[in-house]
């Protein structure tokens, strides 16, 4: 398996990380969020284990969330290696074979300050995070973006539960203060970040 050689910080307050996986075609990101005295991760992408002690002598490892079912990852080794807890939002937990998740979360209920969001109408469980601290909204499958030339891209509708409805979700994601954008798959967005997404939603 690929390992990402260094983790990538946006703020004082948020990592990002990512390594492009043949076996998927994809590049799998990660990003970390530092809230309060503990470090949570979102989707851990593999990283070098120098890299790993490097972020964790900042801040000590506290959770590990899931935006989906697909985003598992090394989960297993981390929590196992930590010893901490996983949290997925209760659609997610059923799409869930790998593992069984120590924390299931209701709609916007807060882990470490960290909302969870259902998004309906995306890949089965899907689920974004929002740190309204740091500023930072974390998406899983339902908006990618893999290049600076083509930018957000929706989840094409034939991967969708149901299209409309997965933009009707996202829509309501302008409700949140975010100025950050990073991904389960693609580049982070660290500027004009709402406005992008307001645009992405625009029929």
């Amino acid at each position: 398996m690929h390992r990402a050689d260094e983790f990538q910080a946006l703020s004082d307050t948020i990592y990002h990380w990512s390594v492009y996986e043949p076996s998927v075609k994809c590049e799998l990101s990660c990003t970390a969020i530092k809230a309060g005295s503990g470090l949570v991760v979102i989707d851990p992408a593999p990283l070098v284990e120098e890299a790993w002690e490097e972020l964790l002598a900042l801040v000590p490892l506290r959770a590990i969330l899931l935006t989906n079912g697909n985003h598992v990852r090394e989960t297993l080794a981390l929590r196992q290696k930590h010893q901490v807890p996983v949290a997925t939002a209760m659609a997610t937990r059923k799409d869930i074979t790998e593992l069984k998740p120590d924390v299931v979360l209701l709609e916007n209920e807060l882990i470490y300050g960290i909302a969870a969001i259902p998004i309906p109408g995306a890949t089965p469980g899907e689920t974004a995070f929002f740190s309204k601290a740091s500023g930072v909204m974390v998406i899983g499958d339902a908006v990618i973006n893999l290049n600076t030339e083509s930018g957000l891209e929706l989840l094409p509708d034939k991967y969708c539960d149901n299209p409309e409805q997965n933009r009707a979700s996202l829509r309501k994601l302008l409700n949140f203060d975010f100025h950050t954008l990073t991904f389960a798959h693609g580049l982070p967005v660290t500027s004009r970040a709402k406005e992008k997404w307001a645009a992405l939603l625009t029929p």
